[in-house]
């Protein structure tokens, strides 16, 4: 009802349109109008930062990037059964953890619902562009990833689809959301990693090899996950012994959504994934209020 929306839309922001140029990222400070990250990622070469900038605004204006959070996202949870990925919680130093399960990726449940890897793409920018404009809408927030490999096997990965979705997945974000990385933990890693690592190595900048922490499971990556994420550290990437014990049912969903915020947990359940999902059950709601609002002018 006209109530129910104008109720929860009270504690959601008002304006969802974000542009390129933020508060405080430096950009008013810039002749050429470039935001600080930009500039960073090509170590102060004007030049190369300048024209990086125009190509992510290119990209932005293409896909409708600044406008993506006001549009409704009726895949929203399918995709997140497509490649299961969630937001975990904050890690001691208060940056936003992020954690994907790319063995778990389904693309038979992609073509099922007449979806395709843009689609797949898109949503990752959605999932992006609310992290940093309505979680941590700061122009210096960074994250920790984690990139759990239970689960996987060579011959899945090596797959052309999975490749594919991983070029341009890693060159998507490279290239548009530069210096957003504190770390990136590959867990769980299985034998052949340096193999897939080679395949994706070229397309990452220096100073994200340098963020990358490879572990495999047992009892020092239980340490050291605990030391990276702290309090947010999920009970589902406790090792188990058995890497590849955890497969997923391809089809199902990774886990099932709490319905109430006193029932969250740091993992696929954290504050954030909540928060998220009310946001986007929002969006979906307004956008078919509207669609029956006008039938009911014009009828």
């Amino acid at each position: 009802s006209p109530d129910d929306i104008k109720e929860t839309e009270e504690s959601q922001p008002r304006n969802l349109t974000f542009t390129a140029i933020t508060p405080n990222d430096g950009s008013t400070e810039n002749p050429d109008g470039i935001p600080t990250r930009w500039l960073d990622m090509k170590k102060g070469d004007r030049a190369g930062a300048k024209e990086a900038f125009e190509t992510h605004l290119a990209w932005r204006e293409e896909f409708n990037v600044d406008t993506i959070l006001e549009r409704p996202h009726p895949k929203f949870d399918i995709c997140k059964q497509m490649t299961p990925h969630y937001f975990a919680g904050r890690d001691p130093h208060n940056n936003i953890i992020f954690v994907q399960r790319p063995a778990h990726v389904d693309f038979e449940l992609m073509r099922m619902n007449n979806s395709t890897i843009d689609d797949l793409l898109l949503h990752y920018v959605y999932v992006i562009q609310y992290c940093w404009n309505i979680v941590e809408p700061a122009p210096d927030a960074i994250m920790t990833n984690v990139v759990d490999m239970r689960g996987s096997s060579f011959r899945q990965m090596s797959n052309s689809e999975y490749i594919e979705f991983g070029k341009r997945f890693v060159a998507m974000m490279s290239a548009n959301y530069p210096g957003r990385s504190y770390k990136t933990l590959i867990i769980n890693a299985p034998t052949w990693i340096n193999v897939l690592y080679k395949i994706f190595k070229p397309m990452l900048r220096e100073s994200t090899r340098q963020k990358i922490i490879i572990l495999k499971a047992g009892e020092e990556q239980d340490t050291a996950l605990k030391f990276y994420l702290g309090d947010s550290f999920p009970d589902d990437l406790l090792s188990t012994g058995d890497p590849k014990k955890d497969k997923k049912v391809m089809g199902t969903s990774y886990y099932d959504p709490v319905e109430e915020q006193e029932q969250c947990t740091p993992g696929p359940n954290s504050k954030v994934e909540f928060g998220m999902r009310e946001f986007v059950s929002l969006m979906c709601t307004r956008a078919m209020f509207y669609v029956q609002l006008r039938a009911c002018v014009c009828s």
